[in-house]
């Protein structure tokens, strides 16, 4: 792994914060829905020009996209964009480390613009398939009792 990649992705995780886009560190996640947006804001409304990279990610019980634009100025080559993207892709603390990446790229005035976009699934849970589900789990174990029963005897 290179050393610029290394560098983005081993940020300093020890610092709390309050608010990812601008303290680096482990980062606090909200309850509901949430947007944080790096780079320029004029930029970020425009969304000139086709995002560089794209991330699908979770953490918790969000489920995340993660976009945005190189700067023209931008060192990174293509092979180190997918590399990034690779690394938050499987890393279990998406959020977090996407959080501090795009932190750190726009220290460094590496990106046009990026924005996380998180959300909570809805979930239609019911009160009847609550009761189907704790229905089916019951007779599982019962089931499974009795096997263990009928392997002593």
């Amino acid at each position: 792994m290179n050393s610029k990649l290394l560098t983005l992705l081993a940020l300093p995780l020890w610092l709390g914060a309050a608010h990812a886009q601008f303290f680096p560190g482990m980062v606090q996640l909200p309850r509901d829905d949430f947007k944080w947006q790096w780079g320029s804001q004029r930029d970020l409304e425009r969304r000139s020009g086709m995002a560089d990279f794209s991330v699908k990610g979770g953490e918790g019980s969000f489920r995340c996209d993660l976009t945005g634009r190189f700067s023209v100025s931008s060192n990174y080559s293509r092979n180190e964009i997918r590399a990034i993207e690779e690394e938050l892709r499987m890393s279990p603390f998406f959020i977090q480390n996407a959080a501090n990446a795009m932190y750190s790229l726009d220290q460094g005035r590496q990106i046009r613009w990026a924005e996380l976009d998180c959300k909570k699934p809805e979930i239609n849970d019911d009160a009847a398939t609550r009761q189907e589900k704790e229905d089916k789990a019951r007779e599982r174990a019962e089931r499974a009792r009795e096997r263990r029963r009928a392997r002593e005897n």
